[in-house]
């Protein structure tokens, strides 16, 4: 074979730095957007504050600001604050915290936007508040068991907002001694139902059908017994005890999701292993059970 058709095998020992270079010519508007929660007169409310259309219209809007790009890191911190002081006054903000961010799909010719979400907590408004504050409050605040129709822009930002509040919510020390296990064990393990208000903020439904495990789409099909464990220790960066992998593997088999093939390895420098298959039907009801 000509030499010059053999490509140099490169002579540095370490891979070439990565960096991050964008190159997509999709313009994005960034707003930050804070979705605040206050307990109004004993209901858990978010403000939804009334802004016009362009046809006159009252509507309510999640409240967003425009970050400056003066400030570090683009000015979202001061961007959320401000997006809350739309609803509520900065003394009475108790918390804001990052929920996360969400693409805007562009409609009516308007530039697609990246929403950085936020959710704040404000003092609540009591049962005996005065005048001026339930008024205040009625303004700007809607009960989320009386929330009405969302366009979706909305529902992806207080679904996100919601997700991240009740997460923290869950996730907080006391929440978690005064909860009984078996409820925590529900509320912040995948089950549905977490919290009545997720489905009125359009919080994703659970699929119609689980999702297969990641080592399906990571191994060949079929797969030896060795290569799911070396995967596992490779992921985790620790050592497996074969004998407890094993046994645990084929208690699986057992109740179905996974196949013990009658073929085994060929041309492998040790003993053949046994293959084995995923099963989707099997697994769609081992995952439901």
């Amino acid at each position: 074979m000509d030499d010059t058709t053999v490509l140099p095998r490169p002579e540095a020992a370490t891979p070439a730095p990565a960096s991050f270079r964008p190159e997509c010519s999709t313009a994005f508007q960034v707003v930050a957007a804070t979705v605040v929660f206050r307990v109004v007169r004993g209901e858990l409310s978010i403000g939804l504050p009334f802004a016009p259309t362009s046809g006159g219209d009252l509507v309510r809007v999640v409240p967003t600001a425009a970050p400056s790009v003066n400030e570090a890191d683009g000015g979202l911190a001061s961007a959320a604050r401000a997006a809350a002081a739309r609803v509520v006054a900065a003394r009475e903000i108790v918390r804001i915290s990052n929920a996360g961010v969400r693409a805007i799909a562009p409609t009516d010719g308007a530039p697609a936007q990246l929403a950085v979400v936020s959710w704040a907590i404000a003092r609540p408004i009591l049962h005996s508040a005065d005048a001026a504050q339930a008024l205040e409050a009625d303004e700007a605040f809607v009960p989320l068991s009386a929330l009405g129709e969302l366009d979706a822009p909305s529902r992806a930002i207080l679904s996100c907002a919601f997700e991240s509040f009740l997460d923290s919510t869950l996730a907080d020390a006391l929440t978690r001694r005064l909860l009984p296990r078996h409820i925590l064990f529900r509320k912040t393990d995948g089950f549905t139902n977490r919290s009545p208000f997720e489905t009125a903020l359009g919080a994703p439904a659970q699929p119609t059908e689980p999702e297969i495990p990641i080592f399906v789409g990571l191994l060949p099909d079929p797969f030896p017994l060795s290569a799911l464990r070396e995967l596992y220790e490779r992921l985790l960066d620790a050592p497996l005890d074969r004998g407890n992998f094993r046994r645990q593997f084929h208690e699986i088999i057992a109740l179905g999701p996974i196949k013990a093939l009658p073929i085994f390895e060929r041309g492998v420098p040790h003993r053949a292993g046994q293959l084995f298959t995923f099963d989707k039907p099997s697994w769609a009801r081992f995952a439901s059970s």
